[in-house]
């Protein structure tokens, strides 16, 4: 009894001497902080952390979005740099991609089990009064973003006008690149009104005649004191427009409906112009090149080509091919900023058909949009267009204005008009495109139906999809019905996924899916539009669901036809077709 007593004793004095309480005083000063350990330490009582057999950068977070940054608001965020296996690891950062340096500073370290801190600050400068010209329609604010780790420190500078903004930080190592992501948001770059306008370029697409189109302005100020502005559009004399004007038709590669996913997919009416390559993901609507190869290519026909970007990175890591010839982009980045993101790749060329190719690799370039240039165009019709509303006063707030265009009796053609915007801060312009036509065009387009098994793959170009096709063995069956162009009045666009573990399609009108669990389906993009309410000479394509197997059929045949309604139970109705 009394060696049990002794045992005891001596269990509760251990105890004692080991208890957070007893420890040295590591905490004391910073209570939150050992609460945070010790949660960590419970949460995962078992994790352990699996080395791989070579060293391997690994840097935490990808990206950091730092907030609002002004004048008397600096912002800052720190990534982790980590060696994810055996070895040595050397690291090294010049700074951000485009930005000016003082002095050619670089940031370096090794890292075995160790880890290093890599602490971004940004601010905004005051510039000289000289330096920025009163009224200016752009107004930059000079921005400065410092790097430091270790002791040692980048400081680089660059304009910036007001908005959100995504800029890339290359980290250079053993084994090769990577790529992080600092985005902020100046709220505004001086103290008189100064309007800002999104887009600047206004793509209102294709439409038939007798109809309305409405698109969105977002307008802003980016000054502190109040902006006073109205809006119309600019009013043309018959001689001020020639028999051979050629303005171009400004195509953009926004889709509203990938805005704010993450994933970029082309817009329905851009399908036969442009494809995409490689790895991208968008930004606010646009397509963004995504660390990795990528490449973008756009068949037009006319004499010339005008590319839109919207970040102004003088990239040197993009090689633009025209009709497969390199083109020279030294000269062709220089004015990148000065131009607004504008750059003109040709002109003067032979009136025909042409590719652009732009390939690149880790660029993080946004592409706004392309102007084909050599195609007539006219001024839109007085009364043809609205703005609402037209006039305003803003200090901090958002507008967003409604521009509506009526195509009533309108010929078919290339269509052109400036919005022009007066305010107390100065005068600015969106450009407005858009296409009329012909109202005896076929507005549906054949619909394949190939399978495999009981895949069953819906495409409008089997001839695009050849490779696909051949793959996977897909066999041919013909027509299944008709889907309407992306400019047909009540219709919307038909996208289509594809699981590749349960070898099953999936079709829906909506982008997410109508509910759908899509875990482990791939995005393919729109084959068609589809009408979501039943119109003149359409009918239903139903949608049977197989809960064994996850896969579903599309079918015309209210019976289903060749399923087996043993395991496929109705799911609703997909749509209406031709």
């Amino acid at each position: 009894m009394f060696k049990i007593k002794n045992y005891f004793i001596f269990v509760i004095i251990a105890l004692f001497f080991i208890s957070p309480s007893n420890c040295p005083a590591q905490s004391v000063a910073n209570p939150e902080k050992n609460k945070t350990v010790i949660k960590q330490n419970v949460s995962h009582p078992a994790k352990k952390e699996v080395k791989l057999s070579t060293p391997t950068l690994s840097l935490t977070p990808e990206e950091i979005n730092l907030g609002v940054v002004s004048f008397d608001k600096p912002v800052e965020g720190t990534f982790t740099l980590k060696n994810a296996g055996i070895g040595i690891i050397d690291w090294s950062t010049e700074g951000p991609v485009g930005w000016s340096r003082t002095e050619k500073q670089k940031l370096s370290g090794s890292l075995t089990d160790n880890s290093a801190s890599l602490h971004v600050t940004i601010r905004l400068l005051h510039k000289e009064s000289s330096s920025q010209e009163a009224g200016s329609r752009k107004g930059p604010a000079l921005v400065e973003m410092k790097l430091e780790s270790a002791g040692g420190k980048i400081i680089c500078t660059k304009e910036f006008s007001a908005g959100t903004h995504k800029e890339a930080i290359n980290v250079s190592h053993t084994k090769g690149q990577k790529v992080i992501l600092v985005t902020f948001i100046i709220a505004f770059t001086q103290k008189t009104p100064l309007i800002n306008l999104t887009p600047l370029r206004l793509d209102m697409g294709s439409v038939l005649p007798e109809k309305i189109i409405s698109k969105k302005i977002l307008l802003t100020n980016s000054g502190r004191d109040m902006l006073m502005w109205s809006v119309a559009a600019q009013k043309h004399e018959k001689e001020d427009l020639p028999d051979d004007f050629q303005q171009g038709r400004y195509l953009s590669f926004v889709n509203e409906e990938t805005r704010g996913t993450g994933f970029y997919a082309l817009p329905a009416h851009l399908k036969d112009k442009v494809e995409l390559t490689g790895r991208w993901t968008e930004s606010n609507g646009y397509p963004l090149g995504a660390p990795g190869e990528n490449i973008i290519k756009i068949n037009f026909n006319g004499t010339g080509i005008i590319l839109y970007l919207l970040n102004y990175v003088k990239e040197g890591n993009v090689a633009v091919f025209l009709d497969k010839k390199l083109i020279d982009t030294n000269d062709l980045f220089e004015e990148l900023e000065e131009n607004e993101g504008e750059l003109l790749i040709a002109d003067n060329l032979i009136d025909g058909p042409h590719v652009l190719t732009i390939t690149g690799k880790d660029n993080l370039l946004i592409f706004e949009g392309f102007k084909i240039l050599g195609i007539k165009t006219a001024y839109l019709p007085p009364d043809s267009i609205k703005i609402f509303p037209n006039s305003g006063a803003t200090t901090r707030q958002t507008h967003y204005l409604t521009v509506s265009m009526k195509t009533g009796q309108m010929l078919p053609g290339v269509y052109q008009e400036d919005l022009v915007f007066r305010t107390n801060g100065g005068e600015a312009i969106v450009e407005v495109y858009a296409e009329v036509l012909s109202d005896n065009i076929s507005k549906t387009v054949d619909i394949y139906r190939y399978y495999n098994g009981m895949d069953y793959l819906f495409t409008a170009d089997p001839q695009a999809e050849a490779l696909r096709l051949a793959q996977n063995n897909y066999v041919k069956e013909g027509i299944a019905f008709r889907l309407f162009k992306p400019e047909t009045p009540g219709t919307v666009a038909f996208y289509r996924w594809y699981n590749p573990q349960r070898q099953s399609h999936f079709y829906h009108y909506s982008y997410n899916g109508g509910g759908k669990d899509l875990r482990g389906y791939v995005f393919e993009g729109s084959i068609g539009n589809i009408a979501t309410s039943k119109l003149t000479n359409t009918r239903e394509l139903y949608r049977w669901y197989n809960s064994r197997t996850g896969r579903y059929f599309y079918s015309t045949d209210m019976m289903g036809g060749k399923i087996s309604k043993k395991f496929y139970r109705f799911d609703g109705i997909a749509g209406y077709v031709r």
